[in-house]
Formats: structure tokens, sequence, C-alpha cells
């Protein structure tokens, strides 16, 4: 590897290290990456790892109606399967051109001749994807950017993983005064269009708007790839007439606020068209304890039992619920807690919720986020 992308393999290392925030690392990374990798254009999504869904956006470049052609056509049947699977082997770099002839078209109908795709995984869970874009009037990427991007994978997945604990002590500073938990209501019609929109979901959905991809209707994208989940999952139901399950995302907001959005279908109009709910609200601990405790890589017992006393379950009824002794889950607890590096329930559950893994980092509040809000509808009324 030449002198300039070692350099740049080690500014990748120490931002990667640096404390940033998921969206920060994201546009610090972007702006390394020019220099070892030439891209007219890219799409830097963050993922809920436990189901795999891209979460929040970042992009620069990225043609016009490409990324809801994408969504429409590929996703998520097509490349977050594709992403989901890669992840389970470790972070890969690779072209979807290549992998899926559905996102071949989707890219070339819009100029895309040459991308490169990275899963980005840690512990066989997919907490990124990053995909590098190249016009029809740009050279294809080559072996030398591939090589290289490969061996940075790893070190970028992790230092994504360890971002989100500095979301997660963002969200603890959010939440500590959050004016409203109340749900908001997003519904789209069959050609996922927004004919609703609550001002509760508006607001919510102004904190999860992606960033530099200047979405249609100004739906964020984890919006569009949970009612695609939603219709995707009607479509498969059996003869039998079988209700399809809702679809759940947990995802963080820029405030560093979690929100749990929760997609179903409408009862289907005369012509068959059925629209797509969306409920969207800040999420409740309880509900984002499976993600947090992976941050700290607990095996699935221990992850179990932290999410119990998350909950203030006593160690008897744990073991009741697990079908082990009392003693077994006081040594998943212990081992637990050292991992995260506390001792005792409050320690462990304080650690979790409210200290996170990082130094707390003041993001947006609630109010601050209200007051934008106020401010984006102003200017709408003016327009």
């Amino acid at each position: 590897m030449d002198r300039t992308l070692e350099r740049t393999l080690r500014s990748i290392q120490r931002v990667c290290a640096a404390g940033l925030d998921s969206l920060a690392l994201r546009r610090e990374l972007a702006q390394r990456m020019t220099g070892a990798v030439a891209f007219d254009a890219y799409a830097f999504s963050t993922c809920d790892p436990d189901t795999g869904l891209m979460a929040h956006t970042l992009a620069e470049g990225v043609p016009p109606g490409l990324g809801r052609d994408y969504l429409e056509r590929v996703y998520p049947q097509e490349t977050a399967t594709i992403s989901i699977d890669a992840s389970r082997r470790a972070s890969a770099v690779f072209s979807m051109l290549d992998m899926s002839p559905e996102a071949r078209d989707a890219y070339l109908g819009h100029g895309i001749t040459s991308q490169i795709h990275m899963a980005l995984s840690v512990d066989h869970q997919l907490w990124a994807t990053w995909c590098l874009m190249r016009g029809d009037r740009s050279p294809r990427h080559n072996a030398q950017s591939l090589a290289f991007l490969q061996r940075a994978a790893p070190c970028i997945a992790r230092g994504l993983k360890a971002a989100a604990c500095v979301d997660e002590a963002h969200g603890a500073a959010a939440s500590a005064d959050a004016s409203s938990t109340s749900p908001g209501v997003i519904v789209l019609d069959s050609r996922n269009r927004p004919v609703l929109r609550t001002p509760l979901a508006a607001r919510w959905l102004l904190d999860l708007a992606d960033a530099g991809l200047g979405m249609p209707d100004d739906v964020p994208l984890c919006v569009l790839g949970i009612a695609m989940r939603v219709r995707r999952n009607d479509a498969r139901r059996d003869g039998r007439g079988s209700v399809p399950q809702d679809t759940l995302l947990r995802l963080r907001g820029a405030s560093g606020q979690w929100y749990a959005l929760r997609g179903s279908l409408a009862e289907p109009d005369d012509s068959g068209s059925a629209a797509v709910v969306i409920v969207v609200r800040p999420a409740v601990r309880r509900e984002i304890a499976p993600i947090l405790t992976s941050l700290y890589a607990l095996s699935e017992r221990e992850r179990q039992v932290v999410t119990a006393v998350a909950r203030g379950e006593s160690t008897k009824g744990i073991a009741a619920s697990l079908g082990v002794s009392p003693h077994t889950v006081n040594e998943h607890l212990e081992r637990a807690c050292r991992k995260i590096g506390v001792r005792g329930r409050k320690a462990l559950v304080a650690k979790l919720f409210v200290d996170g893994y990082a130094p707390t980092l003041m993001a947006p509040s609630p109010r601050a986020l209200a007051d934008r809000f106020s401010a984006a509808t102003d200017r709408q009324a003016i327009s």
C-alpha cells in the first residue's frame, strides 16, 4: 500500500477513535476517504443491528430520484438481504452491481456505472452500509480501491459501533427533558406518497430526516424502507389469508433520541390499493435494551438477564422465566457487570440508560427540536 493510502488509513483510525457521534463520524470518514478512493456520490447509512434495516442515511451527490427508485425496486428484499448475509461473515466490500441484477438496473438507470458497497459489521451484526458511486463519465473503481476499503472496513465498523454509544449518551440527555413522548402517525398511499402526517409525526420525522438526499415530500428513507417491507410481507401471505406481522424499527434521530417506528397495512380500497400506516414515537428504555446491551458484546443469555434487570424483574422472576436457577442468573449478571464495568444492578442500569458508554455530549434538546420544527413550519407557510 502506498504512502498516501497509509496516511489515509491512519487518519481513518484516528477519527474512528475520536468519540464522535454517528453523523459526525460518517461526515469525517467521507471527507477522509476522498484521498484514497475516488467517488462522485455516496450514501452512508447506519443500521438497526437487530434487524439490519437502514436507520439514518447521510448522502452527497446522489442523482435525483435514485433514493426512492432504489427503495421501491430493490430495498429491502434484495440489497438489505445481501448486506445482512455478508455481515454474518465479517465486514464485506463488494459491488452490488455484481450481486443483484435488480440493483444493477436501478443504478445504471440513474447513470451510476461503478459502485462499491461496504457492509460494516461487528460480531455478525450489521451496523452500517456505505455505498460509493461513480458516474458514467468517471473511471470505474479499481482493485486497489477494493483492497484499501477491505482493509479499512473493520476499523470503520468498530468506530460506528462506538459512535452508537455516543448517540445513546445524546439520547439520555435529550430524553431527560423530553416535552412529549406521544406517538405521531404518517400514512403513505399505494405509491408511498404521504397523505396524512400528524403534527407530532412531522416533529419526530424532522429529527429522523436524512442528510443530503433531498427526498420528495421530506419522507426519510427509514420510513420508506418500512413501507416497502410491510408491502412485501403482505405479498408473501399464504392463501389462507394470514395477516402479516407489523414491521418494527428502532433508530436514533439527529438529537440522539431513540425512536420506535411501527408500520402496518391498512384495509385496501375499492381498487385493491392499500395505504401503509406508520406510527412513530420516542422509544422507551425496554424497547432499546437489546440494542444497548449488544454494544457491550454480551452473550445472548447475559443480554436476556440484563434486559430483565432493566425491566425491574427480581432474580427469582428472571430465573423462572429463563428456566434456570437464581444462582445461574447471578452468575450471568456478574459477568455482564464485569464486561460493562459496573458493580450492582443500579449501577448497571445507570450505565446502560443514563451514562452511556462515552462521555455525554450535549445534543439539541427536544425544546430546540420543537423550535426547529416551528421554524420549518413557518417557512412552509411563507412559501
